[in-house]
């Protein structure tokens, strides 16, 4: 009898073991194994002006990367937008610009994606001692730390197709969701070595001070929306270092080695490939 409950006590173990550690994997691998039709590539070569710019290499773990957010995402349509699936390809392939430098799955934390056909109204809550006052802000978009993204669409088409682009929406939400694996929305996402944190707190620290002091210096590589906290400031900070690369390179020299060493990408050797 006691033999029996072992063998159903390590049944279940094993089962459980393969179903938290070794299925995932096995899932991963015959995902990124399917082909990437042409009618995808030829779709991002036309929508997504970043899919044109990358190596082949990277180019490669960024379809890797839609195919397993595609498995993995939940897309929902609001105000009577109807989510196709062009809409899901394009929206995924920005989730995985971020991560196609990194290792093959690298989970960005995004679950669900909920996509307005435009800017939309969302409420905001201000607490003023014992006076609580709601009122509803115009939005293109947000994040949350629940793995939520929402995205206005016209404004991600639009920015996702011109070279000439200096915001990017669905890599400023993106950046958000990186930013918060750590469970807290700070501007520091996980990093690899405590040495590379303290070079982290103190580049990002110097550049956001400069950003707030003249947040309007027409000169400024980064968006003034930076200067509201730290977490905005990366969010910033990540739509630079991949829609202005080189100017990010020359006028913040650091901050875009910082990101560069993050992402495991140099957006600003991109050019140089083609």
């Amino acid at each position: 009898m006691i033999a029996l409950y072992l063998l159903a006590a390590i049944a279940v173990i094993g089962f459980a073991a393969d179903r938290l550690f070794f299925y995932p994997r096995r899932r991963q691998s015959d995902i990124i194994s399917q082909a990437f039709p042409d009618e995808w590539r030829k779709q991002l070569e036309r929508d997504m002006m970043h899919y044109t710019r990358l190596p082949q290499d990277l180019r490669k773990k960024l379809e890797d990367g839609v195919l397993l957010l595609l498995d993995r995402v939940s897309f929902y349509g609001c105000n009577d937008v109807e989510v196709t699936d062009a809409m899901k390809r394009l929206i995924a392939a920005h989730g995985a610009l971020l991560t196609c430098g990194m290792r093959t799955g690298y989970d960005s934390g995004i679950r669900t994606i909920l996509v307005y056909p435009d800017g939309y109204r969302a409420p905001s809550h201000t607490a003023e001692g014992m006076v609580h006052t709601t009122t509803s802000d115009a939005r293109l978009g947000e994040s949350w730390g629940d793995g939520r993204v929402v995205l206005a669409w016209s404004t991600l088409k639009q920015e996702a197709a011109d070279p000439q682009a200096t915001s990017n929406l669905a890599i400023h939400e993106f950046a958000h969701q990186l930013d918060t694996l750590d469970g807290q929305a700070d501007g520091a996402p996980p990093l690899s070595s405590g040495e590379q944190a303290r070079n982290w707190e103190a580049v990002f620290s110097e550049s956001w001070e400069r950003l707030k002091a003249a947040p309007t210096n027409p000169h400024n590589v980064l968006d003034p929306y930076g200067a509201t906290n730290p977490a905005e400031f990366f969010a910033v900070a990540t739509e630079a270092f991949f829609q202005s690369p080189q100017a990010l390179q020359t006028h913040e020299p650091h901050l875009y080695d910082c990101l560069k060493g993050f992402y495991q990408l140099s957006p600003a050797d991109w050019g140089k490939q083609t």
